[in-house]
C-alpha cells in the first residue's frame, strides 16, 4: 500500500519530479540486483523499489518470473509487481510502465528515494532518459461491460481505443479489411473470402509467410517510413508498428520545423532526474554455472507445477494451449516454451525422457537472456546515458559486484550522493572492471543517440529484385547494399538471371 494517492489520473509530473534525486540498479538476470535495491532502501527512510520487469508486473507465477519473496524484500516496500492477472491488464507497453511509475513517484514523500530496479532495461531508459517522441500519456483503459468474460482474446491485449486513422485513398479493399481486423483473434487476410479459423489467440502470431508480407504492404501503405525500417519477417515488430501508427492517429514521424531549429548540442535524450546508477556486473563465464543453478532451484521450488498452471490459463484465454503466442505478455517468460512438449501434470517429471534436453534448452535460453540484456546496457543504455550527461543532466554510474562486497561500496557512494559530496572516481571504485566496461562514456559522441524518427533512415530496409522469388522477397538493410552486391548469393543471382 502506497503511503500517499495525491495524483489526478493522466497528470504527468516530469517538471516537478525532473531535479529529484533517483537510483537505478541495472544489470544481467541472476546478478543479484533485487539484493543490493533492497540493501540501497534500507539506508533511506521511505524508500520504494520500483520494479522494472515486464513479466513480474502479472499477479503469481513467482517462480518462473523470479519475484523476491515477502522475506527477501525485507519490509521495503516495492511498486511494480503483480500489478495485473495474466490475460488481464491491457498492454503494459514502456510507454505505460513509464506513465504509471511517474504517477507513483511523484505521489512519494520529498524525503522519498525512488530506486528502479529490473532487467528490462527498455524501461528502465526511456523512463530516465526518454526520447523525445515518447509520450507517457495513455488512454484510460476501458472498463469490461458486466458479464463479459475478462479472458475474451480481443480484451487480452492491444486493441483500438480511437477511430481508425485516414488512410490512403488508393488502399488495397483487401489491406483495408486487414488493417480493421489484425488486431483480433480472426484477422482477414489477402486473398481469403472468410476471417482465419483456428484457436484464436489475443494478438495471434504470424504463422506463414503470407501472412507476414502481408501486414508488411499494409504497414507500407500507412507507414511507409516504418515500414522501411524493418524486414518483412519481423512479424511483430511490424504489427506493432501498425499499432502504434493507429495510437498516433496515423501522424508521421518527422522532424517538426521546431525541432529543425533547435541547436544540435541541445537536442537529444535529457536526464528527468538527478541520477546515480548501479551496474551489477557479472562476467559471463563466472554466471553461466550460477544461472545453471538457478533453474534448477526454480524446477525444485514449482517451476513446471506453475508452466502447469499458465497451460490453463492459456487454454482459458484461447481455447487451447497450443495456441499461445510465445512473444506475448507473460507466456514469454523463460521456461514456458522451452518445457511445452512436456506433459503435466505428472507425478515425476523430472523421469520424463524430454525432460533433460527441455531443462539444457531452459538454461540455454537462459544464458542467451543475460548475453542480449549486456548487449542492450553497452549498445542503448550507456550511450543513452552519456547524451544525457552532454546535455548537462547530473547522472553518475558506478559498476559493482553483486552481493555483500558491492553492497557496502553501494551504500557509501549513495551516502555521498544524497548529501552533495564529492564521489568517487567510477574507473577505479567499485568492479575491477569497471574502467573497460565504463570507457565508452569518456569517448566523445560525434552525434545524438538516434530518436524513432531518425531510426527509420539508419534502419532503412531495401529489396534486391534479382535476389527475391515469388512470395519471398530479399530485404536487407540500405547500409549492406554494396556489400551485398559482392556477395556469393547475388552473384549466383546474377549468373542464373543471365543478366550482365
Amino acid at each position: 500500500m502506497l503511503r500517499s494517492s495525491r495524483v489526478l489520473p493522466g497528470m504527468l509530473h516530469r517538471s516537478s519530479a525532473r531535479q529529484r534525486p533517483i537510483v537505478a540498479v541495472i544489470g544481467t538476470t541472476g546478478v543479484g540486483k533485487s539484493d543490493l535495491a533492497v540493501s540501497l532502501a534500507q539506508t533511506v527512510p521511505l524508500s520504494l523499489v520500483l520494479s522494472a520487469d515486464s513479466m513480474q508486473l502479472y499477479k503469481g507465477l513467482d517462480v518462473i518470473t523470479n519475484k523476491m519473496t515477502r522475506q527477501e524484500m525485507k519490509g521495503v516496500e516495492h511498486w511494480g509487481l503483480d500489478l495485473v492477472q495474466p490475460g488481464e491488464g491491457g498492454s503494459w507497453e514502456v510507454g505505460r510502465w513509464c506513465g504509471e511509475a511517474d504517477k507513483i513517484i511523484a505521489s512519494l514523500d520529498a524525503q522519498a528515494l525512488p530506486i528502479v530496479c529490473g532487467g528490462t532495461h527498455y524501461f528502465i531508459q526511456h523512463f530516465l532518459f526518454p526520447p523525445s517522441q515518447l509520450s507517457f500519456d495513455r488512454p484510460p483503459e476501458q472498463p469490461l461491460d458486466k458479464g463479459k468474460s475478462p479472458s475474451t482474446p480481443i480484451d487480452v491485449r492491444w486493441k483500438p481505443r480511437r477511430p481508425r486513422p485516414e488512410t490512403p485513398s488508393d488502399l488495397d479493399p483487401e489491406l483495408s479489411e486487414l488493417l480493421d481486423t489484425f488486431w483480433t483473434s480472426s484477422p482477414t487476410w489477402p486473398g481469403e473470402t472468410s476471417p482465419a479459423s483456428g484457436p484464436s489467440t489475443s494478438r495471434p502470431s504470424v504463422v506463414d509467410d503470407h501472412q507476414a508480407l502481408s501486414l508488411h504492404r499494409l504497414l507500407t501503405a500507412v507507414d511507409p517510413k516504418e515500414a522501411g525500417r524493418w524486414h518483412w519477417r519481423d512479424g511483430r515488430k511490424v504489427r506493432r508498428a501498425i499499432e502504434r501508427w493507429w495510437e498516433r492517429d496515423g501522424v508521421d514521424l518527422v522532424v517538426t520545423e521546431e525541432d529543425s531549429r533547435e541547436d544540435p548540442k541541445s537536442a537529444g535524450r535529457k536526464a528527468r532526474f538527478k541520477t546515480l546508477v548501479f551496474w551489477v556486473y557479472e562476467p559471463m563465464d563466472t554466471l553461466r554455472p550460477r544461472l545453471d543453478q538457478r533453474v534448477n532451484k526454480m524446477v525444485e521450488n514449482g517451476l513446471l507445477r506453475e508452466i502447469a498452471e499458465m497451460r490453463q490459463i492459456a487454454t482459458k484465454m484461447y481455447g487451447s494451449s497450443d495456441a499461445v503466442d510465445h512473444t506475448e505478455g507473460i507466456f514469454q517468460a523463460i521456461g514456458y516454451k522451452e518445457f511445452a512438449a512436456l506433459p503435466l501434470p505428472q507425478s515425476d517429471p523430472s523421469l520424463d525422457p524430454v525432460f533433460p534436453q527441455m531443462l539444457a534448452h531452459t538454461k540455454i535460453r537462459t544464458q542467451q537472456y543475460a548475453k542480449s540484456q549486456l548487449k542492450w546496457i553497452r549498445k542503448q543504455f550507456l550511450p543513452a546515458l552519456r547524451e544525457a550527461r552532454r546535455l548537462g543532466g547530473e547522472v553518475d554510474i558506478y559498476v559493482v559486484r553483486g552481493g555483500p562486497t558491492g553492497v557496502d561500496g553501494a551504500r557509501e557512494v549513495l551516502k555521498s550522493f544524497l548529501h552533495d559530496e564529492p564521489l568517487p572516481d567510477p574507473h577505479t571504485f567499485g568492479h575491477p572492471d569497471a574502467a573497460a566496461l565504463l570507457g565508452q562514456l569518456d569517448v566523445e559522441a560525434a552525434t545524438a543517440v538516434p530518436d524513432i524518427a531518425q531510426r527509420q533512415v539508419l534502419n532503412s530496409m531495401t529489396q534486391c529484385d534479382l535476389c527475391s522469388t515469388a512470395g519471398q522477397p530479399f530485404s536487407l538493410r540500405t547500409d549492406e547494399w554494396e556489400l551485398h552486391l559482392t556477395s556469393k548469393t547475388h552473384i549466383r543471382s546474377v549468373n542464373g538471371s543471365g543478366w550482365r
